[in-house]
C-alpha cells in the first residue's frame, strides 16, 4: 500500500515529461496547415462555390407571370361581361444566347480555380522559403557557438603567451573584443532564429497559444538530384496556373462577346390562357410574341465594344504574365545555377583549406611563430567561408523552391 504514493508520483512526472516533449514540424505538415489556413484561399474556394451556382441566375428563364383579364364588363347587359381571361406567360432568351453565356460562366470557374492553384503554390513558396531561413538560422546560431569557441581559444592562447611575458596587453584586449563580439553575435542569430520562426508561423496561420518553443524543426532538407536547364525551366512559361487562368478568362471573354451579338436576335415570350365567354373557362388559347432589339446603337452595340475592350484587356494581361514568369524564372535558374557552384567548390576545396589553415595559426600562434593578426585573419577566414557556405545553401534551397512552383515537382522536402 505505501508503494501507490510513489506509483503515483511516477506516472505524473512521466505524463509531464511526454506533455513538454518536443513536436517535430515537418516541412510538409508546415505547407499544409499554412494553405489549410490561408484566408485569401479560403475566400477564393467560397467565391469559386458562387461561380459555380451562377448558372442557375442566368438561364434566360424568366419568372413566369400570372394575369387575370375580364372585358367588356356591362353590368346593366343579361351578360355582365364579354370575355374572361386566365393567363400564364413565360419569356425566355434565344436559346443560342443562353447557350454563349453557360458557356462563358463555365470558363470563368475554370479560371477560378487556376487562380485558386496559382494562390497555393505561392504560398507553398512562402512557407518553404520561410522554413529554409530558419533551418538556416539554426545552423546560422551552431556558427556562431563555434565563433566563440574559436575566439574562447584564441583568448586563452593569448592569456598564456600574456602570462609568461610573451604577449602583451594590446593583444589581450583584442582578444577578449573578439569573445565579446561572438556573443553579440549569437545574439543576433537567435533574433534571427525567433523572427524567422515566428514569420513561418504566422504564414501558417498557426493561433499565438500554439506558437511553442518545444516546436522543433527538421535539422536538414533533401532536395532531388535534379539538373535544371534554363531551356527546361523557361518551356513551362504557358503551363502555369496563372497563364491558364488567362487563357480561360480569354475563352470567357469570347463567349460572352458571342452573348452580346446574339442579343441581335429576338427574345421569345410564350402565352398560354384560358377563356370564358360566359359558359365557363372551356376555351384555351395561346400566343407567341418575339422581341426585336430595335435600339441596337445604344445597348447591344455598347455591350459588344465593351466585350472586344476586354478581350483586349486580357491579351495584354496574358503578355504581361509571361514577360513577369520569363523574369522570374530566369532569375531563379541562375541564382540556383551561382549557389550550386559556390557548395560544390566549397566542399572540393575551401572547406578543408580554411580548416587547416585556422588550426595550424593557432598552433603557429603558440609556438610564437606568428602574430596575433594573423590568428585573427585565418579565424576570420574559416568564419566567413562557413557563413559564405550556409547563405549559399539557403539561396540554393530557396531558388530550388522558386522553380518547383515553376515546374511543378517537390524538388525540396
Amino acid at each position: 500500500m505505501r508503494s501507490s504514493p510513489k506509483i503515483l508520483l511516477l506516472a505524473f512526472v512521466m505524463g509531464c515529461f511526454f506533455s513538454a516533449e518536443a513536436q517535430l514540424l515537418t516541412i510538409q505538415d508546415a505547407v499544409d496547415q499554412a494553405i489549410k489556413n490561408n484566408a485569401q484561399i479560403n475566400q477564393m474556394r467560397a467565391q469559386l462555390n458562387q461561380k459555380k451556382e451562377t448558372w442557375r441566375t442566368q438561364t434566360g428563364v424568366a419568372a413566369p407571370e400570372f394575369s387575370y383579364m375580364k372585358e367588356g364588363i356591362d353590368q346593366k347587359a343579361a351578360q355582365p361581361f364579354q370575355e374572361k381571361r386566365l393567363t400564364v406567360s413565360q419569356s425566355v432568351d434565344f436559346p443560342l444566347t443562353t447557350a454563349y453565356r453557360l458557356k462563358a460562366i463555365q470558363q470563368e470557374g475554370k479560371a477560378m480555380e487556376f487562380t485558386i492553384q496559382e494562390e497555393e503554390r505561392k504560398v507553398k513558396v512562402g512557407v518553404k522559403s520561410r522554413y529554409v531561413e530558419v533551418i538556416y538560422a539554426i545552423h546560422l546560431q551552431k556558427l556562431r557557438d563555434q565563433q566563440l569557441k574559436l575566439a574562447t581559444e584564441m583568448y586563452n592562447a593569448v592569456y598564456s603567451q600574456f602570462e609568461t611575458g610573451m604577449g602583451n596587453g594590446m593583444d589581450l584586449t583584442k582578444a577578449e573584443l573578439q569573445v565579446a563580439e561572438a556573443n553579440n553575435d549569437i545574439d543576433d542569430a537567435r533574433r534571427q532564429l525567433h523572427q524567422a520562426r515566428y514569420s513561418l508561423f504566422n504564414l501558417m496561420g498557426l493561433p499565438p497559444e500554439n506558437q511553442k518553443y518545444s516546436i522543433e524543426f527538421m535539422d536538414t532538407l533533401k532536395s532531388n538530384n535534379v539538373e535544371i536547364s534554363q531551356i527546361v525551366a523557361l518551356a513551362v512559361l504557358t503551363d502555369q496556373p496563372i497563364y491558364k487562368s488567362s487563357e480561360r478568362e480569354l475563352e470567357a471573354s469570347g463567349y460572352f462577346l458571342k452573348e452580346a451579338r446574339s442579343n441581335l436576335l429576338p427574345d421569345i415570350r410564350f402565352d398560354l390562357y384560358k377563356q370564358d365567354y360566359g359558359t365557363g373557362y372551356n376555351f384555351n388559347g395561346f400566343e407567341v410574341g418575339l422581341s426585336f432589339p430595335i435600339w441596337y446603337p445604344l445597348e447591344q452595340r455598347g455591350r459588344i465594344k465593351m466585350n472586344l475592350a476586354h478581350q483586349d484587356e486580357i491579351t495584354w494581361k496574358q503578355k504581361g504574365i509571361r514577360s513577369e514568369m520569363k523574369q522570374q524564372i530566369e532569375h531563379a535558374w541562375h541564382t540556383y545555377e551561382v549557389s550550386r557552384s559556390t557548395i560544390k567548390r566549397y566542399d572540393e576545396t575551401i572547406r578543408s583549406k580554411a580548416e587547416k589553415l585556422q588550426t595550424l595559426t593557432l598552433s603557429a600562434y603558440r609556438l610564437g611563430q606568428v602574430d596575433l593578426l594573423n590568428l585573427i585573419q585565418a579565424q576570420q577566414i574559416y568564419l566567413n567561408s562557413q557563413q559564405r557556405y550556409l547563405l549559399a545553401l539557403r539561396d540554393f534551397y530557396i531558388q530550388l523552391v522558386e522553380l518547383e512552383k515553376f515546374l511543378g515537382k517537390e524538388l525540396v522536402y
